[in-house]
């Protein structure tokens, strides 16, 4: 599905959206919306029976799950399908569009991939968006932070917000400045908990590979267990 004027899909006045993938989903959408939109006070849940994929990419300033320009998140849900999501110039791969916040994004099953758009998490913040709440708790997540943005956590300029993984296998890389989990560039890292799963983290160039981004405080960490492999930008 691809809209030129408005999103490929959207989830709207205050909704609970159960959805089952199968087969090959392509979403694409128009400059300032999301691939596919899930506005505040909405709830998107990608259920667990998911067998098939989806393709979501925002327009510009838009994230590829999320939100759009302007507007705030809702709350994401995945269990499930092989779900890939590129965020527009300045918006998160799954999160907020541009100067949005996170909202909150939880990750119980399936494959997830993410891709933030200049300035923006892969998974969290749109450019001077803060990070939201991530939690992960099962499958497989590969997120990767536009330029300034973390892999999980806060867009450009802005804090990680809070990151909880309790299971699965992630791996988080930011972009320049930006740190694997926690803050974009010049951000603070935020609340991240780590209890259980196998998590690798890369920093960008100046961005902490667990932390804070370039001239970005740390933050609190509490690591309790799993197995954390986590590396520095130069």
């Amino acid at each position: 599905i691809q809209s030129a004027d408005y999103s490929a899909m959207a989830i709207t006045n205050n909704s609970k959206v159960n959805l089952t993938i199968s087969g090959t989903n392509v979403f694409q959408s128009a400059a300032d919306y999301a691939g596919l939109g899930v506005s505040a006070g909405n709830e998107l849940t990608i259920t667990a029976g998911s067998t098939g994929s989806l393709n979501a990419t925002g327009g510009f300033h838009a994230a590829g799950i999320g939100g759009g320009y302007p507007g705030t998140v809702g709350m994401i849900t995945i269990s499930g399908g092989i779900i890939t999501a590129q965020g527009g110039n300045g918006g998160a791969g799954i999160g907020g569009g541009y100067f949005g916040a996170g909202g909150t994004t939880i990750v119980n099953g399936g494959t997830v991939t993410t891709q933030g758009g200049v300035a923006g998490a892969g998974i969290g913040g749109g450019s001077r968006g803060v990070g939201g709440i991530t939690i992960i708790n099962d499958g497989t997540v590969i997120t990767q932070g536009g330029l300034s943005g973390a892999g999980i956590g806060g867009g450009n300029l802005r804090i990680g917000g809070m990151t909880t993984i309790s299971g699965g296998t992630v791996t988080s890389t930011g972009g320049d400045r930006g740190a694997g989990i926690g803050g974009g560039s010049d951000g603070v890292g935020g609340t991240i908990t780590i209890s259980e799963g196998t998590v690798t983290t890369q920093g960008g160039v100046s961005g902490a590979g667990i932390g804070g981004g370039n001239q970005g405080a740390g933050g609190t960490i509490n690591i309790s267990g799993g197995t954390v492999t986590s590396t520095g930008g130069d």
